[in-house]
């Protein structure tokens, strides 16, 4: 063969055996699988790398062929030469990086698969010797000290738990990151949550362990409180009964040492609750306790509670002399002390009373206030004689009182004194009181003699400066008249307090020309009113006409509303609402003549030009006549209830067409009546002294259809 042709067999031959290193390398360059695969592809790299001497030996020939060749070539050749050259050499630094890269990629994966095995090994194994140390139940301990190591035993082991979280994390960190690389089951993130779980349900487990060995730590440790507690209170109980026998007080030993073994004896006494709840709980602490220990608490709380038993009993025992012997005393001091108490609460009370009232009060207000000051006063004289019978009582059988005694015989003096004080003050306003209404009924009769000759003054209406004067001496008593009301009220109050500083016959007499006067001013007052509107009616005001107009509607509508009131209530069924709708009926049917006298004054009255008024004139006529027909409907149906009711009872049997006849019967008057109240409608009318559409108009005057005619009817 040439030279040229050695060359290039060499050439081709090194390329082809690289190409095929390469083709082996990319076959084998993966990691992804599980580990085992990984071991092959790294035994396979270790093969490629075993035959690197092979392509050094290639390219050594080539090389040689190479330099030999290039000797006898001109530069064109040598160009070719030299970079065939080059190309071999690139191909075989890159066949020997890929040699290289691969197999310490896949080296380094199994490396790190390794590590995580071992561990996960490692917290495998620490894993399983949890699980067995938390799997036993929790032993019966035999006393608090064995329940704390026990306690802190587990505590220990909750600890570890809790620090082995952050290598788990790791691990799982790990795991996820050769799942990430190599796609393996073993490694994927369901084989991470198992990890995970299992280490918290194992924290799970011993939390709830530890939390068990807590409550029963506390528990048990409440109870030894408590019992060491008591058992201090009752060393220190024993030390004060003692204490309290061998007392040293001069002054009074048998009182102190009483009162104080008392207390003693009653907080013994209630310990009682506090040795019961320390039962309670010591039979809850013997549930978590060994037997053995169980057997200890109980020794222990009999012995307490018999020691509690023997300090109760030697209270008791030695409190009954020394109660026999205080119950006199303290008898004594209790009577000594209500004493001065009621006789405290007596000066007080006498201190507070109002002897002298203010000057701005009235005479019948100070007379008042005088009264019941006195009453009170007189009230309280029963109390004083008990009190004087107390101090006579105590004195017999105490010594050494005699501060109590004077205070005693003090607030008796005082009361003596206010006494006859208030007494005096009483009679004092009582005379001015007589004075007063003296005074009072002189003032009266003038009025009285004033107005009686002011009305039997002849009403003569022509003379208008006349009746004006008349008119202002009529408002002036009616003044006067509402001024003596305010004092005769005044008077009417005092009715019921009079007896108690009049006699029987001065307080008749009082209470007789009280009442006259109120009766004569009444009287009087009507007559000054009825003159009062007769003047102002026959003057001609039309203002005084407008005025007694709208009083008499405003009286109509209130007589009205009272009438409607009674009928709501259609059938009474007692007799107590009967006589009561009856009563009522009777009251506004006294009204009716007043009303009608008024109603006769105001159609007597002109309303010159005001057609306004004379429609509600015409008006108010028609309410006024039906309110008189129901007004006396509802008495006769009222009296009809009543017979038939008295009727209805006294038969028992009869038939429905009986009483339907007499229904009828009864019925029949009235129906006449609201035929001639009909027919009196139509003709009232005519008998007015002027004709006028509007009166003729009247029973219509709901259509308004009035005409506004003066003179004679049209038809």
């Amino acid at each position: 063969m040439s030279p040229e042709e050695e060359f290039g067999s060499c050439l081709e031959n090194a390329e082809s055996w690289m190409r095929m290193i390469q083709e082996r390398l990319e076959a084998t360059d993966n990691v992804q699988g599980p580990k085992a695969a990984l071991e092959n592809r790294l035994r396979e790299t270790e093969v490629i790398l075993a035959e690197e001497p092979e392509g050094h030996l290639r390219l050594d020939r080539v090389l040689l062929k190479a330099e030999s060749l290039l000797r006898d070539k001109n530069d064109d050749e040598k160009h070719e030469i030299h970079a065939a050259v080059k190309h071999i050499k690139t191909l075989w630094e890159d066949t020997q990086i890929n040699m290289v890269h691969c197999h310490s990629r896949i080296e380094w994966i199994l490396l790190h698969w390794s590590e995580y095995l071992k561990a996960r090994e490692d917290y495998f194994l620490w894993l399983m010797t949890m699980k067995q140390r938390l799997e036993p139940d929790l032993e019966l301990q035999l006393g608090l000290k064995e329940k704390k190591l026990q306690l802190s035993h587990h505590t220990i082991l909750l600890s570890n738990i809790l620090n082995q979280a952050a290598l788990l994390e790791r691990l799982i960190q790990e795991s996820g990151s050769l799942f990430a690389k190599t796609e393996d089951e073993t490694v994927n993130e369901a084989a991470q949550q198992i990890l995970k779980a299992d280490h918290e349900a194992l924290e799970i487990k011993a939390k709830e362990k530890v939390k068990i060995l807590e409550a029963i730590v506390q528990e048990h440790q409440e109870y030894a409180d408590m019992q060491e507690e008591f058992q201090n209170w009752l060393h220190c109980m024993k030390e004060k009964i003692n204490k309290c026998n061998t007392c040293t007080d001069k002054k009074n030993p048998m009182e102190r040492s009483f009162r104080e073994l008392k207390e003693l004896s009653d907080e013994v006494s209630r310990k009682k609750g506090e040795l019961d709840n320390l039962q309670v709980q010591a039979t809850t602490v013997i549930l978590s306790t060994s037997p053995l220990g169980a057997e200890h608490i109980t020794k222990d709380l009999e012995t307490l509670r018999a020691n509690w038993n023997n300090l109760k009993l030697s209270c008791q025992q030695d409190q009954v002399p020394l109660e026999i012997g205080f119950h006199s005393v303290l008898e004594s001091k209790s009577r000594a002390e209500q004493l001065e108490r009621e006789v405290a609460e007596l000066a007080d009370w006498l201190q507070s009373l109002d002897l002298q009232p203010p000057d701005d009060d009235t005479m019948e207000t100070a007379w008042c206030k005088c009264l019941l000051t006195r009453s009170s006063i007189l009230a309280e004289e029963p109390r004083m004689e008990e009190l004087q019978l107390k101090l006579k009582e105590f004195c017999r059988s105490s010594q050494n009182e005699e501060e109590l005694s004077n205070k005693v015989l003090s607030v008796i003096r005082e009361y003596k004194r206010v006494k006859g004080q208030i007494v005096k003050r009483c009679s004092q306003l009582g005379a001015r009181l007589r004075c007063d209404f003296q005074e009072f009924l002189r003032e009266f009769q003038q009025w009285r003699n004033s107005t009686i000759n002011l009305l039997h003054l002849p009403l003569d209406t022509e003379d208008g400066a006349l009746t004006r004067t008349y008119l202002q001496n009529i408002e002036d008593h009616l003044g006067h008249s509402n001024q003596l009301k305010i004092r005769l009220d005044r008077f009417q109050g005092l009715e019921g307090m009079l007896g108690s500083v009049y006699s029987e016959e001065q307080t008749a007499m009082f209470v007789s020309e009280l009442r006259e006067a109120v009766q004569q001013r009444i009287f009087l007052t009507d007559g000054l009113l009825q003159r009062r509107r007769e003047l102002q009616m026959n003057g001609g005001d039309p203002s005084a006409c407008k005025l007694l107009l709208k009083k008499f509607e405003e009286w109509l509508k209130t007589e009205d509303r009272k009438l409607m009131s009674i009928l709501a209530a259609k059938h009474p069924r007692s007799s107590r609402e009967r006589k009561n709708r009856k009563q009522g009926l009777k009251v506004l049917q006294s009204r009716v003549p007043q009303g009608q006298k008024i109603f006769e004054e105001l159609f007597s009255a002109e309303f010159p030009g005001a057609n306004e008024e004379e429609k509600q004139l015409e008006d108010l006529r028609y309410r006024w006549m039906l309110y008189k027909s129901k007004l006396k409907e509802a008495q006769e149906l009222s009296v009809q209830g009543s017979n038939e009711v008295v009727e209805f009872r006294k038969q028992t049997s009869g038939g429905i067409c009986h009483y339907l006849s007499r229904a009828c019967c009864a019925a029949l008057p009235l129906q006449l009546l609201l035929l001639l109240l009909l027919l009196l409608t139509f003709l009232l009318p005519l008998i007015e002294e002027q004709d006028s559409c509007s009166v003729v108009n009247n029973f219509a005057r709901s259509f308004y259809l009035t005409l506004r005619y003066q003179g004679p009817p049209p038809t």
